[in-house]
């Protein structure tokens, strides 16, 4: 189950943000990262809407998850 945080790109270390830049997300104020098993996507947060119907659609594991890690 993939893990997401969304991040001010000012916080993110001058790599990652060459990386952002690179990927056209340069101007964005906040970016979101999502880490699956094997691989790391970066991109712009998604809609509040689709955040919350996502949020609701959470299995047990990843609700606790985000409890653990404090997001």
């Amino acid at each position: 189950m993939p893990r997401s945080f969304t991040v001010e790109r000012e916080s993110l270390p001058a790599v990652v943000q060459r990386w952002i830049e690179a990927i056209g997300l340069g101007e964005e104020e906040l970016i979101e990262l999502v880490f699956t098993e094997r691989e790391l996507l970066i991109r712009r947060p998604m809609s509040p809407h689709l955040r919350a119907w996502a949020e609701a659609m959470c299995d047990q594991y990843d609700r606790a998850f985000r409890q653990i890690v404090g997001i």
